[in-house]
């Protein structure tokens, strides 16, 4: 189950992350400016979280597994409409598309998770899930410079959404059965999680992470080769590069994670990471290089610590409601905000603002983990106090 659903998040986080390394090639095509295309990732995370919000009735009806076979076929569609569109507009009706297939798997995906992994081993299974995303963002650079070429960005596209498409029909066979049902979202049962402290930390904590990672990995190539005039080529291998090591750290994060305890995790990953993200719109040159290399290596190790933790939010039989609202409001903020307000500020001539800016939500994120001690506590600390 695990393998079948590192396969489906592979493929949601490949579609999206695929249109960053692309995008200095639809700009010269189709003129999109970099606003536009801050806009065009909007539109993405917009659709993700608004379907996420509502994936309960889908789950509720058909199951965990059969909505995530659903959700890989919608992306397939989405990615072969933006592979034939000649315009903004269709290219912005497919990546519609794709976010609304990506924003039906996370409810049931991480859920498939609570429910089938114990607690003590939890970290550590959501440090294999994100190996998939992390995976997704590493290969996506080279698969553009090694198809682009040969194919172009529509191929490349084609390419993707065929194998998406196998994706969906793999899942169908060995990962949609005994996935369990979802919740239906109600609105006095959105009441009560909204109410939590903890929920509205989780959504800063994760709008902070995917911002870091996903927003600054959406606008950076664009910004990169148009700020400080590098080849698009050479700055598809640095972002590849980066993702190397988190890839890596990823594999030893759950014994980690379970030594120093979630909260410490979370806390240390943000520092250095706001750290990095800060040298983006400072550094040049090669120290430059480096920032990129490193700017996202420690956040992926974050995930597992958060994801974990939001486990334990709210009532048990209402997780995937859970999910989709600090979710959403984490796609929103760190995938659709984040690269909009990056892409607007690189037009403007002041891009490098937005790094220290989006550098100074991190920090923020760390101060409300340390006033909220409740959040990511140890299971067994608050078994002991009870």
């Amino acid at each position: 189950m695990i393998t079948m659903l590192v396969i489906a998040v592979f493929f949601s986080m490949a579609s999206r992350t695929i249109f960053s390394p692309l995008m200095p090639m639809l700009q010269k095509e189709l003129g999109i400016s970099l606003s536009t295309a801050g806009t065009l990732f909007f539109l993405i995370s917009l659709s993700y979280g608004v379907t996420m919000l509502f994936a309960g009735f889908l789950s509720a009806r058909i199951g965990h597994g059969k909505s995530i076979v659903a959700a890989l076929a919608a992306i397939s569609l989405g990615l072969l409409l933006t592979a034939i569109s000649r315009g903004v507009l269709p290219l912005a009706l497919g990546m519609l598309l794709i976010g609304a297939g990506a924003g039906t798997y996370p409810p049931s995906g991480l859920v498939m998770i609570n429910t089938t992994i114990s607690l003590e081993h939890r970290s550590t299974a959501f440090s294999f899930h994100e190996i998939g995303p992390n995976l997704a963002l590493l290969l996506s650079p080279l698969i553009v410079i090694a198809l682009e070429p040969w194919f172009g960005w529509r191929g490349v596209l084609i390419w993707i959404s065929a194998a998406c498409f196998i994706g969906s029909i793999v899942f169908l066979r060995w990962g949609a059965p005994g996935s369990g049902m979802g919740a239906p979202p109600r609105f006095s049962t959105i009441g009560k999680i909204l109410k939590l402290r903890t929920t509205i930390l989780g959504m800063v904590i994760m709008s902070a992470a995917l911002s870091g990672q996903q927003g600054v990995y959406a606008i950076l190539p664009a910004y990169l080769v148009t700020e400080h005039g590098l080849s698009s080529q050479y700055v598809n291998i640095l972002l590849s590069i980066s993702r190397v090591t988190g890839i890596i750290l990823l594999l030893r994060s759950g014994p980690v994670i379970n030594r120093i305890g979630r909260r410490t995790t979370i806390f240390v990953v943000f520092f250095f990471s706001a750290l990095c993200t800060a040298m983006l719109g400072i550094l040049r040159g090669i120290p430059l290089a480096v920032a990129v290399v490193a700017q996202p290596a420690l956040l992926t190790v974050l995930f597992p610590a958060a994801l974990s933790s939001l486990s334990e939010i709210g009532e048990e039989q209402y997780q995937n409601i859970t999910y989709a609202l600090i979710i959403t409001i984490g796609v929103g903020g760190g995938v659709g905000v984040a690269p909009a307000i990056l892409g607007v500020m690189g037009d403007l001539g002041v891009g490098w603002l937005g790094f220290i800016m989006l550098a100074g939500y991190m920090s923020f994120a760390m101060l409300f983990l340390k006033l909220t001690p409740v959040f990511g506590r140890e299971a067994r600390s608050r078994e002991s106090q009870q």
